[in-house]
C-alpha cells in the first residue's frame, strides 16, 4: 500500500483548486444546530454530495431531533467495515463584531480558510468525503465497505446520538468506527487521541425565600448564595482533592504503557502558563507529571454560578434563588452511573440543603490500547503520510460519545486529528480557521488510511 501514496497525493495536488472550493462551498451552509439556522440546506448538501460520489445515500430521521446523513459505498461482501463518524453542526457565531470576515462566506488569508465550522468539524468531516472521491478516482472501487455517518446535533451535546445508534444499530454495524473531530499538534506533527474522560453534569438549584428580599432582614432570612457557596465549597478541597464520598474508589494509575504514551508528547508548562495568561497550574513537577495529571485525575468543576445583583450600584438584597453548573469529568473505571449516584447522595444529604438537581451527560470513560490493530495502522499511516511521528494521546483531557461506538456500532473507536491545531483554530470562537494544507493532507491520509484497513485482521 505504500505506492499507493504517490497516487492519492497526485490526483490530490492535481484537483485542490477544486476541492478547496467545493469545502468553501460546504462553509457556506451555516448549520448551526442551536438556532436551526441552515440545517435543512446542509443536510441537503451533503446528501446530494455523497450521492454525486455514487454512495447509497440516506437522511435518517428521528422525532425531536435533527437528522442523520448517511452513506455507504464499496463491495457489500468486503471483508471489512469501517463506520466514520463527523458533525455537520457549528457553534453559533457570536461574537459576530469579532469575525474578521463573515463566518458563512468562507476567505483564504494566508493559506488558512477562515469560516465557522471550518475545522470543528466541516473541514476534518469534508476531507472523508473527499477521501472516498480519491479512491473512486485512482482505484476505481473502495477497497472496504466504508459507512459515513454525520450527525446535526454535537454541539448541543448530541442528545440523540444513543438513540440514533440503537435505532440503526443494524445499518451501521461495523468493525471499527474513527472520529475526526480534532486538528493536528501545534509541533505540526499529526495527531492521534485514543479514547476520553467520562462525563456527569449536574445542576444545583437553591431556593429559599419566595421572593429576594431586602438585606436587612439578613439575621433571619436565609441566603440561597450563602447555602449553595458553602455547598460547593464542601466538594472539592483547596488542594483539588473531590470530597464526594467514595469519588476515589475506582480510580486506578495509568499503565506503564500509557506512561510511555505520554512522555513522547510535547508540552512545556512554562508555555502552558503564558499561553492562558497563568502564573502557575495547579500540578507540581516536570511535564510528564503535568500531562499525567492533566489526563487521568477526575475533575470537579463549577462552569457558571447565577444569582443575586451585581450591578455597579448597590442593591441590597437576599437572593431568593441561586443556580450553579458542575461538570465532573471521570477517568479509569470510574462508571457513569457509579459516580452520578455519588454526587446525588452528597448534595441530597449536604447539611446546607436542601438543593433541586438535574443530572445530564452521563458518558463512560473509554480508551483503547495502543496495541490494538487499529490505533496502530493509524499511527504508522499518518507517518507515512506526512513523514512525522504522530502525537498520540491515550485519551483526552474532554468528554465526548467515544463509549457510545463500540457499545452500538461494535469495534474499538479513536479520533484521527486532521483540523487546525487547537491552539490556532479558534474553534468555537471568532475567526475559527483550517490551513489548506491541513484540508488536503487530511484528504491523503484518510484515504490512505482507508485503503489501508482492507488488509486488517478483523
Amino acid at each position: 500500500m505504500m505506492d499507493l501514496i504517490p497516487s492519492i497525493r497526485a490526483y490530490v495536488n492535481d484537483q485542490k483548486e477544486r476541492l478547496v472550493e467545493e469545502l468553501m462551498a460546504f462553509l457556506r451552509r451555516p448549520g448551526v444546530s442551536t438556532t436551526g439556522v441552515g440545517i435543512e440546506a446542509t443536510v441537503q448538501f451533503l446528501f446530494d454530495e455523497l450521492t454525486r460520489l455514487g454512495l447509497s445515500s440516506r437522511i435518517l430521521t428521528l422525532e425531536n431531533a435533527n437528522p442523520v446523513v448517511f452513506g455507504e459505498g464499496g463491495d457489500p461482501s468486503a471483508r471489512v467495515a469501517l463506520c466514520i463518524y463527523g458533525h455537520y453542526d457549528v457553534q453559533d457565531p457570536d461574537p459576530l463584531p469579532e469575525w474578521h470576515s463573515d463566518p458563512f462566506d468562507p476567505v483564504i488569508r494566508n493559506g488558512f480558510i477562515y469560516a465557522r465550522g471550518a475545522t470543528d468539524d466541516k473541514g476534518n468531516l469534508f476531507a472523508n468525503i473527499k477521501a472516498a472521491e480519491v479512491l473512486l478516482r485512482v482505484l476505481k472501487r473502495l477497497p472496504i465497505r466504508l459507512k459515513l455517518f454525520f450527525e446535526g446535533e454535537e454541539e448541543v451535546g448530541s442528545p440523540n446520538l444513543r438513540r440514533y445508534l440503537e435505532t440503526y444499530r443494524d445499518l451501521l454495524r461495523a468493525d471499527a468506527t474513527i472520529l475526526c473531530d480534532r486538528g493536528i499538534h501545534e509541533s505540526g506533527r499529526p495527531q492521534i487521541f485514543l479514547g476520553n474522560k467520562g462525563l456527569v453534569s449536574v445542576r444545583v438549584d437553591c431556593r429559599r425565600a419566595k421572593r429576594d428580599v431586602h438585606s436587612g432582614h439578613a439575621p433571619l432570612i436565609p441566603s440561597s448564595i450563602w447555602d449553595l457557596v458553602r455547598l460547593l465549597g464542601s466538594l472539592k478541597d483547596e488542594k483539588g482533592r473531590i470530597l464526594v464520598p467514595g469519588h476515589y474508589e475506582h480510580v486506578i494509575p495509568p499503565s506503564e504503557e500509557e506512561m510511555s504514551l505520554i512522555r513522547n508528547i510535547p508540552f512545556d508548562p512554562e508555555e502552558f502558563k503564558q499561553k492562558y495568561g497563568i502564573t502557575k497550574t495547579l500540578s507540581e513537577g516536570d511535564s510528564v507529571e503535568h500531562l499525567r495529571t492533566l489526563l487521568f485525575s477526575p475533575t470537579c468543576n463549577i462552569s457558571g454560578i447565577r444569582s443575586g445583583w451585581i450591578g455597579e450600584k448597590p442593591k441590597t438584597i437576599i437572593p431568593a434563588q441561586a443556580s450553579a453548573q458542575l461538570d465532573f469529568r471521570l477517568v479509569k473505571k470510574q462508571g457513569g452511573g457509579e459516580i452520578k449516584g455519588k454526587v446525588i447522595r452528597a448534595i441530597e444529604t449536604s447539611p446546607f440543603g436542601p438543593f433541586e438537581l438535574r443530572v445530564r451527560g452521563e458518558f463512560e470513560e473509554y480508551r483503547l490500547n495502543p496495541s490494538n490493530p487499529w490505533a496502530r495502522l493509524a499511527i504508522e499511516t499518518a507517518r507515512d503520510v506526512t513523514g512525522k511521528d504522530p502525537v498520540v494521546w491515550p485519551l483526552l483531557d474532554g468528554s465526548g460519545p467515544l463509549c457510545l461506538f463500540p457499545l452500538y456500532i461494535g469495534g474499538p473507536t479513536f479520533i484521527i486529528g486532521l483540523g487546525a491545531p487547537f491552539e490556532t483554530a479558534n474553534t468555537h470562537a471568532p475567526n475559527e480557521n483550517i490551513g489548506v494544507d491541513h484540508y488536503l493532507t487530511g484528504i491523503i491520509q484518510m484515504a490512505t488510511f482507508i485503503a489501508r484497513t482492507s488488509q486488517i485482521e478483523v
